[in-house]
Parts: structure tokens; sequence; C-alpha cells
């Protein structure tokens, strides 16, 4: 059987005391940080809505204004963030015949799904956008 001594002992105790230390505040502090860091970067996420348009022949000037406005209206929906309405200008010639797009930001999925899908104002501008159009593409991603 082996002896160990106080000066020994001494030095388990002041080892056990100094890694569980180390270990009562990386797991009390810096976890939390760190989790705090990715909530952060999963806030700052944003889902897009992006929407191609091809529409049928030619519009109207008057038409296409009246667009214009009802795209930029949408941005009258409380949860609705970076409203872009606009022409591809793309050189690759790849765009299907889909000659505009309209793309937002939602903070939510929810809000994407449960205010502004919903919501009169998208509705009207839907009522009059779909009979302009010969094919609409819809792409939701988190960017």
């Amino acid at each position: 059987m082996i002896k160990i001594g106080m000066t020994d002992r001494l030095s388990l105790y002041i080892i056990i005391l100094f890694y569980s230390g180390a270990f009562i505040i990386g797991y009390n502090f810096l976890n939390k940080d760190y989790n705090q860091k990715i909530l952060e970067v999963d806030n700052n996420k944003r889902l897009v809505h992006l929407v191609l348009i091809k529409f049928k022949g030619k519009i109207t000037s008057q038409q296409y204004q009246r667009l214009t406005d009802g795209a930029y209206n949408l941005q009258a929906i409380p949860v609705v963030e970076q409203l872009n309405f606009t022409d591809n200008i793309s050189p690759e010639g790849l765009g299907k015949g889909y000659t505009h797009s309209l793309t937002m930001k939602f903070k939510t999925a929810n809000d994407r799904d449960s205010i502004y899908l919903p919501h009169p104002i998208h509705k009207k501008f839907v009522d009059y956008f779909l009979p302009l159009t010969e094919s609409v593409l819809v792409y939701d991603f988190w960017e």
C-alpha cells in the first residue's frame, strides 16, 4: 500500500479545486455568452420571399405604374422589410421569360404566413396582379 503524504494531499486538493472552479466558471459564464452569440446570429436571419414574374404579353404604362404602386404599398404591412420590385437585368439570357421580381424579407415564417399572406393589402395586390401574369414563381429561403 502506498502512503500519501500531506504535501501530496494538499496538491491533490488544489488541483481538484482549480479544475472544479474552472468548470463551474466556464459552464456558468462562457456557455451563456456562447448561447447568446448563437441567439444573436439567429435573430439576424431573415426569410427572403422572392417572386419571379412573367407577364402576359405587353402591359400598359398605367398597368405597370399601378403594379409598381401596389407592390411598394405592401410595405404598409408591418412585418414586410426591405421590399424591392424590379426588372430582370441579367445579361445571361437564362431568365426563362421572367422579366420582373418582387423581393421582401420577414423576421419569421409566422410573419409571412399569419400576417402578410392573409393581409387585405396583399390580397388586393394579388387580385390585380395575377390576371396580368402568365407565370409566377415564388421561392422563399433563409439568408
